[in-house]
């Protein structure tokens, strides 16, 4: 079993990917442009967020960057690539996708009698509600900015007697009673789903990693993975130089790479 590792004009890929090795992705934060009628605080939002993170580390299967790295990759995004079209995606940020996610559904419907009251043209507090939840998943492929995947994660809930209380302003300040909620256990399960897409369509992806040093005296490679990686001792890799690089002809996007061992 081999795997992929790339350095500039050197690439290497994995039909199979080890186990214990854990692809590195870079998560943006979810947005919330859909539904800022609702006025959810960015301390809300970013508690999501980062419940969404959390549950794709617990998989075990990735490493999520931490927000300084992923703010580079998004500046990234901006850059043109070399007149010799190497990618300059990924050089400054060890990531191998980026996951995007839009808050597509954000709702609660109430069923039967009952008071509440209205925040962003839904009624809170009737004496039933049903609550959905859906997040757009996008996910790129970092040097070749490639779509891995479009698709909706939607997660649905229902309970009686449910309400935020009369006091509309302190709706969205306790998260673990929002948690405990039909909208926040809509929220849970959309998420859940959410993290099922990424894991299905990574793991059919290539382990890869950047080469960081390599000495022609005693012909060692340096990469740029380390333990938290899922990188052991003993693991072989097979490294790839690029030998051409694939362009769509209108846009001049990288589309695709012919790889020498």
């Amino acid at each position: 079993t081999f795997a992929f590792v790339v350095l500039s004009l050197l690439t290497v890929f994995a039909p199979c990917q080890e186990r214990h090795l854990k692809m590195r992705l870079a998560v943006a934060p979810l947005d919330w442009t859909t539904f800022e009628n609702w006025n959810v605080p960015q301390g809300f939002q970013q508690a999501i967020y980062e419940k969404l993170t959390k549950k794709l580390v617990d998989t075990g299967r990735f490493v999520v960057l931490e927000r300084e790295a992923l703010d580079a990759l998004l500046k990234e995004q901006a850059i043109k690539e070399e007149n010799s079209g190497e990618s300059m995606k990924g050089k400054i940020v060890p990531a191998q996708a980026l996951v995007k996610g839009k808050v597509s559904d954000f709702e609660v419907n109430e069923r039967g009698g009952g008071g509440g009251v209205n925040i962003g043209g839904v009624r809170i507090g009737a004496s039933a509600s049903q609550a959905k939840v859906g997040i757009n998943v996008r996910l790129f492929d970092v040097d070749t900015s490639e779509v891995l995947l479009t698709e909706t994660a939607t997660g649905t809930a229902s309970a009686g007697g449910f309400s935020f209380g009369g006091n509309v302003g302190n709706v969205f300040t306790d998260f673990d009673a929002y948690q405990k909620s039909p909208l926040g256990k809509a929220t849970t399960t959309a998420i859940d789903k959410a993290v099922e897409l990424i894991v299905k369509k990574m793991e059919k992806r290539p382990w890869t990693c950047k080469v960081a040093d390599f000495d022609k005296d005693s012909k060692e490679v340096a990469i740029n993975a380390g333990s938290d990686a899922g990188v052991m001792e003993g693991d072989t890799f097979d490294i790839m130089r690029v030998t051409k690089v694939i362009k769509d002809p209108d846009t001049g996007q990288v589309i695709g790479m012919r790889t020498q061992k």
